[in-house]
C-alpha cells in the first residue's frame, strides 16, 4: 500500500488495504443491478445483462491477494441533489482513471483490476443501448456491485464511514492487485 500512497492520497479522502478473503460477496447485490435499483440495467457495457456472470466475475479475482478500498466523500447541496450526486460520481471515476494510469506508467507489469461507484462514466454516453462495441474496453469502469460485492457491510467490517453526515455523498473505489 506504500508503493500506491502517493497516488491516491491526493484523489481520496481515506482508504485501507484489506485481504481479497475479507472482501463480502453477496449475489443479492447483484441481483439489485439485475433488478435495475441505480436504473443502469441494459444501459451500459459495465452493468448486466452486458456483463459476465457473477460467478465468472468473481473467479476472475481469484489471482489477487489484496484489495485497496477507497473512497471520497462529496458535498450535496440538500439530500435531493441529483445533480450533484451525478457530478460526484463523474469525478470520482475521472479520479480513478487517473490513478490507473498512474499505476500503468509506474509498474504496467502489475496485475490488478479498479472497481467503481455506479455504472462507468467514461464517456457522455454509452454506446451499449445502440449495441455498438464499447469506445474505451481497456479503460471502462466496473462497479463494485456488479461483481457482487456488498459496499455497506465491507466499510463497516474494516471501521470506515460509510455514512458521512448530512448533505453527503460517499462514492466507493476498488483496487485488486497482487
Amino acid at each position: 500500500m506504500r508503493v500506491f500512497k502517493p497516488f491516491f492520497e491526493e484523489l481520496f479522502d481515506h482508504s485501507k488495504v484489506i485481504s481479497v478473503s475479507k472482501v463480502p460477496f453477496d449475489n443479492e447485490v447483484r441481483r439489485l443491478c439485475e433488478q435495475n435499483m441505480c436504473g443502469n440495467y441494459a444501459k451500459s457495457w459495465t452493468c448486466p445483462p452486458a456483463i459476465d456472470s457473477i460467478e465468472k466475475l468473481q473467479s476472475r479475482l481469484s489471482v489477487f491477494k489484496y484489495f485497496l478500498i477507497f473512497y471520497k466523500v462529496y458535498s450535496l447541496d440538500d439530500s435531493f441533489d441529483w445533480q450533484g450526486m451525478m457530478a460526484g460520481v463523474k469525478d470520482f471515476q475521472l479520479k480513478i482513471f487517473k490513478f490507473k494510469k498512474k499505476i500503468l506508467h509506474q509498474y504496467p507489469w502489475l496485475k490488478f483490476l479498479f472497481l467503481g461507484a455506479g455504472s462507468c462514466q467514461l464517456c457522455n454516453a454509452c454506446t451499449y443501448p445502440q449495441q455498438k462495441p464499447c469506445k474505451h474496453p481497456e479503460d471502462a469502469l466496473f462497479s463494485i456491485e456488479s461483481f457482487g460485492i456488498d459496499a455497506m457491510k465491507m466499510m463497516k467490517d474494516n471501521g470506515l464511514k460509510y455514512n458521512n453526515g448530512l448533505n453527503t455523498v460517499t462514492y466507493i473505489g476498488g483496487l485488486f492487485y497482487h
